[in-house]
């Protein structure tokens, strides 16, 4: 044998265990499986009942060899060649099955639902040979909060549990197993944290004259997602209609929303105050925003619509807008030149109690 001595043996990496017999006269040579203390061949006879396990001789190098295939993982082990001399001898090599990584579902855990201060236990099993390291990352990117005082980019370990959750540590988590022989395997477990709804108001009290449209605005966050609608401060509901659009937009996350209710051409009727409100299962807020009347908008006497308009104006004395009366006498536009055929010029003419007003006049 090539070292009668060596008891420990080398890792080997296939499925072909050689033996060498040197200078010897041998009467028999057995494979042994140490762990099991199984004998699996004698000599070209095997033994074991194990129909993947065959042996097979070089007779010009003396070499016996135990061959296993379809190798698995429950092969892994020490094995022994020993001859069986007057003194016995051994040599033993051990041979290491390299598994990829597999996550065991059934002892891992599932998508998981917590109140918000709650703690959680998230377990991912995880089986291979090398035995596989389990680390943890967010989806998103975001760091881990382990607990008030631990935030790291990525956790290590089959077992994270996250202390005093929030709606902050809200996401799907990936547990990713790894052993150095791919593929690597991972599993997605999505963390819920429900919370009552809360919500902020930008602008309380808003001034807006008669006609004019205004938007008033709620921001809220709830989980699971809340039932989000506006009343009038007499309990009534607000639909959509001419008069009123609901508007929510989702935020990022999605537990956030963008409330906005447009109130067009207000009115008398219009001014008072009105309610966002939001609920869900875990509870109901609302807020108030009045709108109030801030005056009459500054007005201006609307353009003669006709020619006998503009000369009553002319007459007394009122000043005009020239480009104004020139699109309510249907007149074509003014141009930059005055001598063009077709222009027209301003002429001054004497108004009543000497004010200055002003003619049109077409140059032929």
């Amino acid at each position: 044998m090539a070292d009668p001595k060596d008891d420990g043996g080398g890792v080997v990496s296939g499925p072909h265990l050689p033996a060498e017999i040197q200078n010897q006269t041998v009467s028999e040579v057995a494979w042994i499986h140490y762990e099991n203390s199984a004998i699996l061949t004698v000599s070209n006879h095997v033994i074991t009942r194990n129909e993947r396990i065959t042996v097979s001789r070089d007779k010009r190098q003396n070499t016996y060899f135990l061959h296993i295939r379809d190798v698995r993982e429950t092969d892994t082990g020490k094995y022994m060649c020993q001859i069986n001399t007057a003194s016995a001898m051994t040599i033993a090599g051990y041979l290491t099955v390299v598994v990829p990584p597999d996550i065991v579902d059934n002892e891992s855990s599932g998508d998981v639902i917590a109140q918000e201060g709650n703690d959680i236990k998230l377990r991912c099993r995880a089986k291979g040979s090398p035995r596989p390291t389990v680390t943890w990352k967010r989806e998103d990117g975001q760091h881990i909060t382990v607990n008030k005082s631990t935030t790291v980019p990525e956790y290590t370990g089959e077992v994270l549990q996250l202390s005093k959750v929030s709606r902050m540590d809200m996401g799907a988590y990936l547990c990713i197993a790894s052993n150095g022989h791919p593929p690597t395997v991972s599993k997605r477990i999505l963390v819920s944290v429900d919370f009552p709804p809360m919500l902020w108001i930008p602008h309380q009290l808003i001034g807006a004259a008669r006609g004019k449209t205004v938007v008033l605005e709620c921001f809220t966050e709830a989980h699971p997602t809340s039932l989000n609608y506006w009343t009038r401060g007499d309990g009534n509901m607000i639909y959509d209609s001419m008069k009123y659009r609901i508007e929510n937009r989702v935020g990022n996350p999605e537990y956030k929303i963008h409330m906005l209710l447009t109130v067009r051409y207000l009115d008398e009727d219009d001014f008072g105050t009105y309610r966002c409100v939001a609920k869900n299962p875990r509870g109901e807020t609302d807020g108030s925003i009045k709108i109030y009347d801030s005056g009459p908008p500054p007005t201006s006497p609307p353009p003669p619509t006709t020619e006998a308009e503009v000369f009553e104006k002319i007459n007394n004395g009122e000043e005009l807008d020239l480009r104004e009366q020139e699109r309510s006498l249907n007149l074509p536009a003014i141009g930059p030149s005055s001598g063009t055929r077709g222009a027209y010029s301003v002429l001054p003419l004497a108004g009543v109690a000497g004010a200055a007003s002003l003619l049109w006049a077409r140059r032929f």
